[in-house]
């Protein structure tokens, strides 16, 4: 079952005050509005992407100039070509072959959740090979995309193919020959390879020294978090050119492959819900227990979800973790080690619309796909808990703020919102995050926002709708 320490408290009603994010008003501290303050960094010419081209009216998907126009090539001959990968890792976990009809349902019984959350290349490299957009004509191409990942290549260690690969300086050996590939193609050479993109997937960052040196050269890397320290230091000159694109995580199969519809907001059985690990190395998480002191209907538990061990002893709580979530409400998804966690993506899909804590301009600059969603609509956006505790009765507020959106406190006009938040947090998440049931929607999201990317860096024409703005 669901790991629940102990049950949520029996708490008396809070008095009612004034709506702290009134609908159709102003949100007050600790709630803040993330398109409009995160803000756009200086160094940006025009609405950093990250806090969105939100304002400016695009058609998104449909645009023209990237439905018709925009192609991209997918390196994935030679040392790229990951398919034989994919074949030893599902051999090295127990998983099914990859044309087989249940080859994704054991995904969470034999691999981690720490490496199934960053396992993306498993859904996006299928989606590519056979994506419309893509091109065999490297002269017709707008974007490159490196077929190589460093994460499924870990997890096929040992395998027979690239030369034989049985510990991890063959993987190395491997990725020397992906580098002196990309190297030598004129391609790469034209732009310094800042139009070519690679797929970074994995919780840490050992690719060999020469790959590295050659991937901070210029390519665009896409991340599950802009402010990772040991991407930063390893791709110093990436990271002072703003060369990233924010990735979603891979929800749970119980969740996204297996979904099955949450029931309306009134018949949730819980109010606020939260499971995780509150002694993170930031975020103070430990702020959580203190409110849900004084939060009616809050059912907060710390959890160790690694004490378990082994993925398969995990799974069970994995399966009726996803069971929670949809009966819940409200979840609250607080920064930890990351400013955003795998924690929004489930919440959504569940129908559980988030409360993100955290600074205004880092997750502004952490949230995926900005042009395409406008964050406001599908989540609520919370000051970092370290400032809920240094300032005078903001823990009050904030319990306040959450007992008007979902609890006792909460008006018919909020009940509503809530519901039409939920509704397209789901939307939004099967167009855009849904891995397992909708990889080429994914697929297309990913080659959106590189598309305005390489148009806010100036490394291609701005298109009608994204001119630069200087």
């Amino acid at each position: 079952s669901d790991p629940d320490p102990s049950p949520p408290l029996n708490l008396p009603p809070r008095a009612k005050v004034p709506d702290i994010f009134p609908v159709g008003g102003e949100p007050q501290f600790p709630v803040y509005l993330v398109n409009r303050d995160g803000g756009s960094e200086p160094s940006s010419k025009g609405p950093f992407p990250a806090a969105g081209w939100n304002g400016y009216s695009h058609p998104g998907l449909s645009d023209p100039e990237f439905a018709e126009k925009f192609k991209f090539y997918l390196f994935d001959e030679g040392p790229n070509d990951m398919r034989a990968a994919e074949d030893c890792m599902r051999v090295n976990y127990h998983l099914p072959p990859k044309d087989a009809p249940n080859k994704f349902d054991d995904l969470d019984v034999y691999v981690r959740i720490n490496q199934r959350e960053y396992l993306t290349e498993l859904f996006l490299l299928p989606a590519l090979r056979d994506h419309p957009m893509r091109t065999m004509n490297k002269a017709e191409a707008t974007l490159f995309v490196i077929g190589y990942s460093h994460g499924m290549a870990h997890m096929a260690i040992p395998c027979d193919a690239y030369g034989g690969l049985k510990k991890d300086p063959d993987q190395e050996r491997w990725e020397n020959e992906v580098e002196e590939a990309l190297r030598s193609d004129e391609y790469f050479k034209r732009k310094e390879g800042r139009d070519f993109m690679f797929l970074h997937s994995r919780y840490k960052w050992d690719v060999s020294r020469r790959y590295n040196m050659l991937l901070d050269r210029g390519p665009i890397i896409t991340t599950f978090d802009r402010y990772s320290d040991p991407l930063r230091t390893a791709l110093p000159h990436t990271w002072l050119a703003e060369s990233v694109v924010v990735t979603p995580y891979v929800s749970s199969v119980a969740l996204d492959l297996w979904y099955s519809k949450p029931p309306p907001g009134p018949e949730k059985k819980i109010k606020f819900y939260f499971r995780g690990n509150m002694a993170r190395r930031a975020g103070d998480r430990f702020m959580l227990p203190e409110i849900g002191k004084i939060l009616p209907g809050a059912d907060f538990a710390d959890v160790d979800f690694w004490k378990h061990g082994k993925a398969k002893n995990f799974a069970p709580i994995v399966k009726a973790s996803a069971e929670s979530f949809r009966s819940a409400s409200v979840c609250l998804s607080p920064e930890g080690d990351t400013p955003t966690s795998l924690r929004l993506f489930e919440s959504l899909v569940a129908g559980c619309v988030p409360i993100v804590t955290g600074d205004p301009k880092k997750i502004a600059r952490d949230l995926p796909f900005p042009t395409l969603i406008n964050w406001d609509e599908i989540a609520f956006f919370v000051q970092p808990l370290k400032n809920v505790k240094l300032k005078p009765s903001a823990k009050e507020a904030l319990a306040d703020f959450l007992d008007q959106i979902g609890g006792g406190q909460q008006s018919p006009a909020q009940q509503e919102r809530l519901e039409r938040m939920r509704q397209k947090g789901i939307e939004v998440y099967d167009k855009y995050f849904s891995f397992f049931r909708n990889p080429k929607g994914v697929a297309d999201a990913y080659l959106f926002e590189t598309w305005v990317h390489l148009q806010q860096k100036e490394i291609i024409d701005g298109s009608k709708t994204f001119g630069i703005k200087a």
